[in-house]
């Protein structure tokens, strides 16, 4: 996560910004540094991605909490091209390009800035597509949680031909992969071949949710454990994994386990399995249960744990 700046600071806005404020802000840079506005501008183009990135993690109060306790290791930063915003439009789309296949990710509709930013630099708008390609070709591959997490190759049938199809680590449900060339026939001789577009669908984890590069949990002890310290046995996608809890743990307090998330990088890289500790209240309390924890109440040391 080295070399990487504050995103508050890239907003240009403090650390107790209202949501407004920061939304103003990006609003501001976001027009400023478009690439549609500064064609062929590396340096715009590199601080447009960077104001996605910080919007994307300062807009949610999630994300915004996370970043603010453990930084850009909370929120999966350090060019997570899976997390939304950290590339393209984050109005109306984008794409990357991973092991020599392109990946397209769809935000849903514009709305009002869309359409402000579409009028101001013309993207979106007919024309752009290339002419005389034979048409594009669509299917879907559904994934379980780990095969997301973890990459596969699946099969998929498309106009009765058998095709093997790599799926790479960290891909997220919703997202499409492009393979240039596979779509219907060239329509002459000197045009193009179609694409075919595969949308992938991520079932849903028993236990574990994701967000971006980011995998979450939640983990249940008792409010005995909690106040003394104990040691749980936490399901990671890597497997079981022991986690320390500390003496005193309030409920609601996440623990952070490093490189157990998403990879989010060619290089193998992985964001954090972050678990979320909650202390239940026991409930039908035997005679002798109650008695000893009057006793507590009542004890002169009963805000030690305050």
């Amino acid at each position: 996560m080295a070399g990487k700046r504050d995103y508050y600071e890239i907003l240009g806005v403090s650390k107790s910004a209202s949501d407004d404020e920061i939304k103003k802000a990006y609003r501001k840079l976001a027009v400023k540094y478009h690439p549609d506005k500064n064609p062929g501008d590396k340096e715009a183009e590199a601080k447009f991605k960077e104001i996605n990135e910080a919007h994307d993690v300062l807009s949610d109060k999630q994300k915004r909490a996370r970043y603010d306790q453990f930084g850009h290791a909370g929120v999966g930063g350090a060019g997570n091209p899976f997390g939304g915003g950290a590339a393209g439009n984050p109005f109306s789309g984008g794409a990357f390009n991973f092991n020599g296949q392109t990946f397209n990710f769809d935000f849903g509709g514009g709305g009002a800035f869309d359409d402000i930013l579409g009028s101001i630099f013309g993207f979106g708008g007919p024309g752009t597509r290339r002419a005389r390609r034979g048409a594009d070709y669509q299917t879907s591959v559904t994934l379980t949680f780990e095969e997301a997490i973890f990459g596969t190759t699946k099969k998929v049938t498309v106009e009765g031909s058998d095709l093997k199809v790599k799926i790479p680590a960290g891909i997220d449900d919703g997202m499409s992969i492009r393979l240039r060339g596979k779509g219907g026939p060239a329509p002459t001789k000197d045009a193009e071949p179609g694409d075919l577009y595969i949308r992938v669908r991520v079932k849903s984890h028993k236990h574990l949710t994701r967000e971006g590069a980011i995998i979450l949990s939640e983990e249940k002890i008792s409010m005995v454990d909690a106040a003394l310290g104990c040691e749980i046995e936490v399901e990671t996608v890597d497997g079981l994994i022991t986690m320390k809890v500390p003496a005193g743990t309030q409920s609601g307090t996440p623990f952070k386990l490093s490189g157990h998330g998403v990879p989010f990088r060619a290089d193998g890289d992985r964001g954090p399995h972050i678990v979320t500790v909650i202390v239940e209240t026991p409930k039908n309390l035997s005679k002798k249960q109650k008695e000893l924890l009057e006793e507590f109440k009542n004890s002169k040391k009963r805000g030690l744990f305050r």
